[in-house]
């Protein structure tokens, strides 16, 4: 008789959860993250955020029948079409067969022209990229949706209130279409998760990548610090970024015996 794995087992009225098709990363969240909530991505440089973001949305289109709608702020859709072409994930494909949609709001932050058919129109406003989210998120039926990275949308904020707005409205709009969510940012430095605090209040829970020198070499580590309404793991892995994508690993206890 089929058995369910234990990560994926549901419990009678539990919370329902999806896949996130990254390997190790389920079990940390008690079997995946709660479906329709917005969680927060943090981590330095180098941490893996992007990657990270784009294997939960590629997955859930390639794997799960779940649509993703992905905003870059950062790079343009072109570049991450061949940065994510490396790891093996087409999204061309994807997007030709409607079942992904980059939008471009890097161009129109920078006042460069886009050829892209997913566009943030210049001039850049906060509101009218709201809609064109909402818009995309609609268009094909996604699931899934990834923000990256809302750093860049705070600086064409007017100030910090407008920006606590924008946030609020964007995860309102994404629970509203049942999305589960990601949104980015950068960590400042080790000791705060954002630039302002804002968006780990409106958030359901926040993850954080780390990227430490340990040893004279780089290490990646994750860290489920919180998941509103679910149990999570509280230690520390090792996150590794493979040919394949991300794995997260248990980082075994020292041998003292050596």
């Amino acid at each position: 008789m089929e058995t369910k794995s234990r990560a994926n087992e549901q419990k009678p009225n539990s919370p329902e959860r999806v896949n996130s098709g990254i390997p190790g990363f389920d079990e940390i969240v008690n079997g995946g993250l709660l479906r329709g909530r917005t969680f927060l991505i943090s981590g330095s440089p180098g941490a893996g955020k992007t990657i990270f973001s784009m294997q939960f949305i590629y997955s859930g289109a390639s794997r799960y029948g779940e649509n993703g709608v992905y905003v870059t702020f950062e790079e343009t859709p072109e570049q991450l079409r061949k940065d994510m072409g490396h790891l093996g994930w087409d999204l061309k494909r994807l997007e030709d067969e409607r079942k992904l949609i980059l939008i471009d709001a890097s161009s129109a932050r920078i006042g460069i022209s886009s050829g892209e058919r997913f566009v943030v129109h210049r001039p850049f406003v906060l509101d009218s990229l709201l809609s064109d989210i909402y818009k995309s998120i609609k268009e094909i039926g996604a699931k899934r949706a990834v923000i990256d990275c809302l750093d860049a949308a705070e600086l064409h904020a007017k100030d910090l209130d407008e920006f606590r707005k924008y946030i609020l409205k964007l995860s309102a709009i994404l629970k509203s279409l049942k999305c589960t969510s990601i949104l980015i940012v950068e960590s400042p430095d080790s000791h705060r998760m954002s630039r302002y605090g804002v968006e780990e209040f409106v958030t359901d829970g926040i993850i954080v990548l780390h990227y430490n020198l340990e040893s004279n070499r780089r290490v990646r580590s994750i860290e489920v610090v919180k998941t509103r309404g679910s149990k999570h793991s509280h230690d520390l892995k090792w996150l590794d970024i493979t040919d394949r994508g991300i794995e997260v690993k248990s980082i075994p206890k020292p041998d003292w015996n050596e």
